[in-house]
């Protein structure tokens, strides 16, 4: 049999187009609540409280050292016995297969971005945080419009990496029947048995997805570098007379 790529203007075409659309939605959803779950626990772990220290060391250490299409399908079967009901509700009114999947990959990726914002956090020294608090701004003053704000530039090029990763790790959730661009690839070869046009039309969208973002990350980054510098050369100098 001979490739045939002229089929991705049909409708094989059309249905990757679906499973793209529906991989960007997976995407943005996972992004979200991971950087909320990372903000919150490598706040926590920088902080080190140590009451909140051992569950968040557990969290981290369990979500990184498991493989992320087990704990799709373990939050797929598991989540009605573990989730409280209004909470089951919620996520069935979501889409279930959709609402665990990004469950999954928030609760999977919130760890490696919770080590990431705790990294860009002790890249500043302690002594800055320690002058927001004698100057009488709160924990949530000192973190917002001090620390964090000159993390970013550490923080940044760690987190484009990581959007990246899940944005491949997406794929994983068609274990589940998320109709997302793997899933719309198996059911193309099943039925048209066209597997590796698709399969390769699905591979170029996926390398432009990450190198969209890369660069995307890139560009910000290189901006902050610019913007810090610039700030820098306006600071006063001090000499010695």
């Amino acid at each position: 049999m001979k490739l045939d790529f002229s089929i991705l203007w049909g409708d094989p075409g059309l249905l990757i187009l679906q499973g793209l659309v529906m991989t960007l939605k997976l995407s943005a959803w996972s992004l979200l609540f991971a950087m909320l779950i990372g903000l919150v626990f490598g706040i926590v772990r920088w902080l080190g409280f140590r009451l909140l220290e051992p569950i968040c060391w557990f969290y981290v250490e369990f979500s990184r050292n498991t493989p992320p299409v087990v704990q799709i399908l373990f939050w797929y079967f598991s989540a009605s016995y573990i989730l409280p009901p209004w909470a089951f509700l919620q996520l069935r009114d979501f889409g279930y297969e959709f609402g665990a999947a990004v469950l999954a990959l928030a609760i999977y990726h919130g760890a490696f971005i919770a080590e990431v914002i705790r990294a860009g956090l002790n890249s500043i020294p302690k002594g800055q945080f320690e002058a927001a608090r004698a100057l009488g701004l709160g924990l949530s003053q000192s973190l917002r419009f001090v620390i964090l704000p000159q993390s970013t530039r550490v923080i940044v090029p760690l987190l484009t990496n990581e959007t990246t990763a899940l944005i491949k790790n997406t794929s994983l959730a068609m274990a589940i029947g998320v109709i997302e661009m793997t899933y719309q690839y198996k059911h193309i070869d099943n039925f048209l048995f066209r597997g590796v046009e698709a399969l390769t039309a699905i591979t170029v969208i996926y390398m432009i997805l990450c190198l969209l973002t890369a660069g995307a990350g890139a560009l910000l980054t290189k901006y902050l570098s610019r913007h810090v510098q610039r700030r820098g050369a306006q600071q006063p100098v001090l000499a010695s007379e």
